[in-house]
């Protein structure tokens, strides 16, 4: 039998916890390159919580991290424990699925009356909405909202 590397251990190991949360991955991948390995995990539904509960959870499996600063990777979390990749991307892709093709670059959003960009609009959304998947799919699908609006190309 075949022994897998750690970093797709580490995949291994995200993607069962996503799905004990009940976020689903629709896509997990990990490479290695020279000078280090990574993993990708992207997921497109889960509450926030969950999304949190998971995060909190993927630390353990990070070696460190990359200081800009100076140009270096770090090993500031290295552990013999559990399987670690040097790094690892959680990409949360909820919103993009919500959206469908409106996360387009000529659509306009606007939070509380403001011309924002679309990271913008999301960090206000989900700052000012506990339930702002609900929210969002009543924009996308042309409902008004006081707050939020989203205009059309």
């Amino acid at each position: 039998m075949q022994k897998i590397s750690e970093h797709a251990q580490v995949a291994k190991l995200l993607k069962k916890k996503a799905k004990e949360l009940g976020i689903n991955v629709t896509s997990s991948r990990s490479k290695s390159f020279a000078g280090g390995d990574s993993v990708y995990l992207h997921f497109d539904s889960g509450s926030d919580n969950a999304v949190s509960q998971l995060k909190d959870y993927s630390h353990q499996f990070k070696r460190g991290h990359f200081n800009g600063m100076e140009d270096i990777y770090e090993y500031s979390n290295r552990r013999d424990d559990v399987p670690q990749t040097k790094y690892l991307f959680l990409q949360d892709d909820r919103a993009d699925k919500i959206l469908g093709d409106l996360a387009h670059y000529k659509t306009s959003w606007f939070a509380n009356g403001e011309e924002v960009n679309f990271s913008q609009f999301m960090y206000r959304l989900k700052d000012q909405s506990d339930d702002w998947q609900g929210v969002l799919q009543n924009l996308a699908n042309g409902q008004k909202h006081a707050d939020f609006q989203i205009i059309r190309p």
